[in-house]
């Protein structure tokens, strides 16, 4: 049985704030710990693969070129926050300190996608809107 495009989005946006919420947390563990513990990785993976499931979840609003190009970069973000957590289970120091940078570049590309996404859905509702009157 094959869901529906709705309870595809309802299921990937469910699943994306708890993922997004876990992933936020596990950031803000050095803040207040300061030899990072063991758990505080886990958590962080698991909200990154949770973030990287959840985009696909999430089906493309619109046939538009633009949105589905918006739509993959959510994706790519995915992607960097499981890089993120790939650089705190690696063994290089050096690459376990820049997990940082990863999850602030993963920040920048689903911040950016998330708003100009929402301003093509708002434009297009405005659109119809117009043509409906």
């Amino acid at each position: 049985m094959a869901m529906s495009d709705k309870t595809k989005q309802r299921t990937g946006n469910i699943v994306l704030c708890i993922s997004m919420t876990i992933l936020m947390a596990a950031a803000a563990v050095p803040v207040f710990i300061t030899p990072l513990p063991v758990w505080q990785r886990y958590m962080l993976a698991a909200g990154a693969a949770g973030t990287l499931v959840a985009q696909f979840f999430i089906p493309c609003p619109s046939d538009d070129l633009r949105t589905r190009r918006l739509s993959r970069m959510n994706v790519w973000a995915g992607i960097v926050y499981c890089v993120a957590a790939y650089c705190l289970f690696s063994s290089s120091p050096d690459m376990q300190r820049s997990w940082v940078a990863f999850m602030l570049a993963g920040a920048v590309l689903q911040i950016y996608a998330t708003l100009m996404l929402s301003k093509l859905t708002n434009k297009k509702s405005e659109k119809e809107q117009k043509k409906a009157k």
